[in-house]
């Protein structure tokens, strides 16, 4: 190039603006129990910082009422004891105080939809319950739950309860209890989101006969048939593929969680399994729910920066942006969107 032409365009290009950097594709991550459970206590404090840095905009931070009564056994996680009245309930506000005074200052608290809109561009937290046994039947803990700033609940966990049957234990209710029903239908005039995950196929039907808004899976993985509860361990845990279309039928969403064993490995895997999922269900009804914090030790979710990874393995291999966006934050976002803007009460 001669010397004059090379002027020209040196001068053309520092006068053209820079095209702006893409920005980064947010995170949520509908299933998270980081630094409330038995791991990495000492990221509370921080948690502001590892979502920055990793990018995590919506972490569904998940407190679990019945933990203080679960044991390990070879078959897996269940019951240890009867449940004396008033136990889950007292567990639960134990809970719910530490963990909203613990983030006090750190991470803003999703209470609103304009609060829900901030996570398009910062972290932001969506106090979560695992479990609607603290209600102990009753609903008329469920306003002050909601008062305490939670937005999304899960109707059962490991412990058997007046609400609804679980994956891993016999049947008590062939389904939801009436109570059940009733909470469903609660909850969608409450604004919270519904969270069918640990929920027995028959619970899950009538909870999608009853629900006016989408509910979401929040972790687990697809399986091709329903597992018994008598298998026992993480493979109860598997969500028919029936259920999973039928969830996204109604506009849910399901996410799959961290446990390597169940799609065959590391991060690598997960993303293929993300794939598979979005093959079998489409774009709009899957999303991370890493479970982190609240699986074993061959779990390949370990911190939010993992999350991240995944989006760069996806990335990678062509998954379009507008998919990838979708599975990595929109459909969690959307479903509780949804889950709010249903408030009547």
């Amino acid at each position: 190039m001669q010397r004059r032409n090379l002027l020209a365009y040196l001068t053309l290009a520092a006068a053209t603006p820079l095209a702006p950097a893409q920005s980064p594709i947010p995170i949520a991550d509908a299933h998270n129990h980081l630094g409330l459970l038995r791991k990495n206590t000492d990221s509370v404090p921080k948690l502001a910082r590892l979502m920055r840095e990793s990018g995590v905009h919506l972490l569904s931070w998940t407190i679990v009422p019945d933990a203080p009564f679960l044991r390990t056994t070879p078959r897996g996680i269940e019951q240890a004891r009867p449940i004396r009245p008033g136990e889950l309930a007292m567990s639960f506000r134990m809970q719910i105080s530490s963990a909203t005074t613990a983030i006090q200052g750190n991470v803003p608290i999703v209470r609103t939809l304009e609060d829900l809109a901030k996570s398009n561009s910062e972290p932001c937290i969506v106090l979560t319950t695992e479990g609607a046994d603290f209600l102990e039947g009753s609903l008329e803990g469920l306003a002050p739950a909601y008062a305490q700033g939670i937005r999304h609940v899960q109707l059962v966990h490991y412990v058997q309860n007046p609400v609804g049957d679980l994956q891993t234990e016999r049947p008590l209710h062939r389904g939801l209890s009436d109570f059940g029903k009733r909470l469903v239908q609660a909850l969608n005039d409450e604004g919270v989101l519904v969270d069918l995950a640990h929920s027995s196929g028959n619970a899950i039907d009538q909870a999608l006969e009853i629900s006016r808004l989408p509910m979401i899976w929040s972790h687990g993985f697809v399986t091709g048939s329903e597992p018994s509860w008598t298998v026992g361990g993480w493979r109860a845990r598997g969500l028919a593929q029936t259920h999973a279309r039928k969830i996204a039928g109604k506009g849910g969403a399901i996410g799959l969680w961290g446990l390597g064993p169940s799609f065959g490995g590391g991060l690598d895997a997960y993303a293929s399994e993300i794939i598979r999922m979005v093959s079998v269900l489409g774009p709009e009804h899957v999303m991370f729910g890493s479970d982190e914090d609240g699986l074993p030790s061959d779990a390949v979710i370990d911190q939010l920066a993992d999350l991240r990874k995944v989006v760069d393995i996806l990335a990678r291999r062509g998954v379009e942006e507008k998919v990838l966006r979708a599975v990595a934050f929109g459909n969690y976002q959307r479903c509780l969107r949804l889950a709010m803007e249903g408030r009547k009460v």
